[in-house]
């Protein structure tokens, strides 16, 4: 269930292999940090699996933050 985020694209995506996880990410986002700007999750076309785009500032540390509580379920 790796995700992984181009931070040098614009808008920047945030890509995983799992919907549900990457639509957990997006509430995480939300409900912690206020994030709201952002895509709906669809698939990715180009590189398999799924996506999402962020379209406000968004510290990557929020998102390593996510992963650290995954790794503990």
């Amino acid at each position: 269930m790796p995700i992984w985020v181009d931070w040098n694209r614009t808008p920047v995506s945030v890509h995983g292999s799992e919907q549900a996880t990457l639509e957990r990410l997006i509430l995480h986002l939300r409900n912690t940090h206020n994030v709201r700007r952002r895509s709906l999750v669809m698939a990715d076309r180009e590189q398999g699996g799924f996506l999402f785009f962020l379209y406000q500032a968004c510290n990557p540390l929020w998102i390593a933050e996510f992963l650290a509580q995954l790794e503990e379920e």
